[in-house]
C-alpha cells in the first residue's frame, strides 16, 4: 500500500502507546446455526490505541478511517480498536510489533519528509516528555531508538543517546534515552513538533527559553 501521513501516525501509534493482538473465541449458537461450521472457534484480530488525550484519540480514529475505511470502537474507557485481520497483518508485516521489538520499515524510513515527521510525532505523542529545557524519548528498544535518532538527524535535530538504564527489579528491560537540547529543540519544534497540546504548551515555553538565552536577553 501506499505509505501516507496516516498510516505513519497509525503505525508510530501502535509501536508507542498501542497494540495489535489475535485472539481465540468460541463461535456463539446463532452463528453456527446461520453458519454450520466444524470448527467451534474462531480467530479475532485487533488494532488497539489506549490513551487519554482526546486530541491523539480523535486523530487515530480519523487517521483509521481515511487509511482503512474502518470505524473504531471503545474497547474499554481509555482503548479505542479496530477489528480486522488484513489490517493486523499489514501493521505486523511492517514492523508494529511489542515495545521491545517493534522496528520502523524501510518504507518509512526510505519516505519523504512529512512521512518521517508524522512518524516521529505520533511517536514523541505518546513517549516523550519534556524535562527543565530537554526533550526526552524513552523505550526498551534500542534498535528502534537508533532509528529514531537516525529519522531525527535526517531532519536536522541533533540527539544524544543514554543508556541502558537498569531497573532494580530484573523482570523489566532496561530503558534507552534519547535526550535533545539547545537548538536542536527549537529544531524538533520546527521539523516535528507535538500534536498533543500539553505537550507543544511545554514545547512552546522551552523554546521560548531557550531563544531567550541565544539571545543573551534576561527574562
Amino acid at each position: 500500500m501506499k505509505i501516507t501521513p496516516e498510516f505513519a501516525r497509525i503505525h508510530s501509534h501502535i509501536c508507542a502507546d498501542g497494540y495489535i493482538a489475535k485472539y481465540q473465541s468460541r463461535r456463539s449458537k446463532k452463528e453456527l446455526i446461520d453458519h454450520p461450521r466444524k470448527n467451534l472457534v474462531r480467530n479475532r484480530y485487533y488494532i488497539c490505541y489506549v490513551n487519554t488525550n482526546q486530541t491523539l484519540v480523535n486523530q487515530f480514529i480519523k487517521d483509521i478511517k481515511i487509511c482503512f475505511g474502518r470505524k473504531v470502537s471503545t474497547a474499554k474507557k481509555t482503548e479505542y480498536s479496530v477489528s480486522a485481520k488484513w489490517i493486523y497483518d499489514l501493521l505486523k508485516n511492517n514492523g508494529a510489533l511489542k515495545s521491545h521489538n517493534f522496528f520502523i520499515p524501510s518504507s518509512i524510513l526510505n519516505s519523504k519528509k512529512v512521512i518521517k515527521k508524522e512518524w516521529l510525532k505520533a511517536f514523541f505523542d505518546d513517549e516523550g516528555y519534556i524535562y527543565r529545557k530537554v526533550v526526552f524519548l524513552g523505550i526498551v528498544n534500542k534498535e528502534a531508538i537508533i532509528q529514531i535518532k537516525k529519522l531525527l538527524s535526517e531532519l536536522g535535530i541533533e540527539s544524544k543517546l543514554y543508556g541502558p538504564y537498569f531497573h532494580k527489579n530484573p523482570r523489566y528491560k532496561p530503558i534507552y534515552r534519547l535526550a535533545i537540547r539547545n537548538d536542536s529543540v527549537l529544531n524538533f519544534r520546527e521539523n516535528v513538533g507535538f500534536s498533543h497540546p500539553d505537550k507543544k504548551i511545554k514545547l512552546n515555553f522551552i523554546c521560548d527559553k531557550i531563544m531567550v538565552g541565544t539571545l543573551g536577553l534576561s527574562g
